[in-house]
């Protein structure tokens, strides 16, 4: 019989899966910034440019930054799933004792 999945389980795979694709955009983002800063000419990177240049240099930042909050996140509540984990293997034992 297969334990059903609960909530804080549901919620660590989805900030897992979250977590990586945050990781995939931040990448993919600086492969478009490379891209642009290498292929642009010096005098093509004033005014708007520059600033849409900056601007995606900090959202991939921010990107990443978020991947690592949310890695911090199912960090925490993997461990909080195995700590629901023990306590109710404790509990079952308990109970068990007790007949």
């Amino acid at each position: 019989m297969t334990a059903a999945v609960t909530p804080i389980e549901t919620a660590r795979e989805r900030t897992q899966t979250i977590q990586q694709e945050l990781e995939v955009a931040g990448a993919e983002l600086h492969l478009t910034n490379s891209a642009l800063e290498s292929s642009l000419p010096a005098a093509a990177k004033k005014g708007d440019v520059g600033k849409a240049l900056e601007q995606n240099a900090a959202i991939e930042e921010k990107v990443l930054e978020a991947a690592e909050d949310l890695q911090a996140v199912t960090e925490l509540l993997a461990e909080e799933v195995a700590q629901r984990a023990w306590l109710e293997r404790e509990l079952a034992i308990s109970r068990a004792s007790r007949k």
